[in-house]
């Protein structure tokens, strides 16, 4: 793995930093346009075709793969493993949000500018660098937005990338807007469920002692809350969305509750998900007319990288020598999916943000820089290495 010392001394090196620091005003107007491009995910493609145009003239050819993916590659150095940079395409917001990015000339404020179009405009500044300012000594290095990220995504459009991602590259770096001096290495787990409860329904008065789907959810939730937490590793219960009813008078037929289990370890989520398998199983046993009902809606295993891989050491140093703390930490992002496949994976964030995932979340423009040269030099020491350990 390369050091920042060796990677200083690489012919166009210097030139390719000072390319991406002083592009800083394009990035920020290219974020805004892809900010207010609607994009919830599962609604991508008008966002993707823009993305595509955009690393098409930085790099000279992007295409959308089958999943909506855009992909872009930067021809490097036979025989050295290749590299590949992932940004998200969606925005975690509903369909018929129409974003506005207020701009100012210390900060961006606006749905989805933080997560994830900052992001997209560096990974183009970052091809347009690296591409005008050639490093010797680099492998190919990929620059793929990824569909299905956010939300119900469950990570659709990195896992289209498999099993071709390791044929191209044996290291992952996976950009996203907030949390500059972030250094996730671990993946956590996650699973998403979605129980439906059916009950007979009837009038609260007239039909009272009928089971009353709204409450055998809620009675569901109760039961997960109360699973015990052994401390270590973190683990977490999440009840997210309930709906249920149509009428004040009206005993509820239907009720759907969204919850969410996060673990750092795999077999404290595995015990969480049969705890609530068993309980789904039994919630309308002697009811008659009731049922219940449990459907995973998205799942992402607990793995990663341990603190001393090469790749973290490597990403430490960048962070570092950019003028940043690294903070080493886990997350559910795109590396998640590499992760679980053997492929090695970090991610980082870009900028200091605020208000992430309301209406108005915001960049503070000063963090940028920073947050550019980890990406960069990053990116290098990776796209550098002969070997991985």
């Amino acid at each position: 793995m390369l050091t920042i010392p060796q990677a200083s001394l690489l012919p166009g090196f210097w030139e390719a930093l000072e390319a991406v620091e002083s592009d800083q005003l394009r990035i920020q107007a290219e974020a805004v346009r892809l900010a207010e491009i609607p994009a919830p995910t599962g609604s991508e493609s008008e966002r993707a075709l823009v993305v595509r145009d955009i690393l098409s003239e930085a790099i000279g050819e992007a295409v959308i793969d089958s999943a909506g993916n855009v992909r872009a590659r930067l021809k490097g150095r036979a025989g050295l493993p290749g590299t590949m940079l992932l940004a998200p395409l969606d925005a975690s917001y509903a369909e018929g949000v129409s974003p506005i990015i207020d701009v100012r000339s210390n900060r961006l404020s606006g749905r989805g500018v933080a997560s994830h179009a900052i992001a997209l405009a560096s990974l183009a500044a970052l091809a347009r660098a690296l591409r005008n300012h050639p490093i010797e000594g680099l492998g190919d290095i990929w620059f793929v937005a990824t569909v299905g990220s956010e939300m119900a995504g469950d990570l659709r459009g990195t896992c289209n990338l498999f099993p071709w991602l390791p044929t191209v590259a044996h290291s992952v770096l996976c950009l996203q807007g907030p949390g500059i001096g972030r250094l996730d290495h671990w993946s956590v787990g996650t699973y998403r469920g979605e129980l439906v409860v059916y009950a007979p329904g009837g009038h609260c008065w007239r039909d009272a002692g009928r089971p009353n789907a709204l409450r055998l959810a809620m009675e569901f939730s109760s039961s997960m809350e109360a699973i015990p937490n052994r401390g270590f590793p973190r683990s977490m219960y999440n009840p997210s969305r309930l709906e249920s009813g149509e009428e004040w008078n009206m005993l509820p037929s239907r009720a759907v509750l969204w919850f969410e289990f996060r673990s750092d370890g795999e077999a404290e989520l595995q015990r969480m998900i049969r705890a609530a398998q068993a309980r789904a199983a039994e919630l309308c046993r002697g009811l008659p007319g009731s049922r219940a009902e449990l459907h995973q809606r998205g799942f992402r295993h607990a793995t990663g990288l341990f603190p001393d891989h090469p790749m973290v050491t490597a990403t430490r140093e960048a962070q570092t020598w950019a003028g940043l703390v690294p903070r080493l930490g886990a997350s559910s992002s795109d590396a998640s999916v590499c992760l679980h496949y053997g492929v090695a994976a970090i991610t980082i964030g870009l900028c200091e943000t605020v208000g992430v995932g309301t209406g108005m979340e915001t960049i503070e423009l000063s963090s940028l820089s920073a947050g550019l040269r980890q990406a960069l030099a990053t990116s290098i020491l990776f796209a550098g290495t002969s070997s991985l350990a």
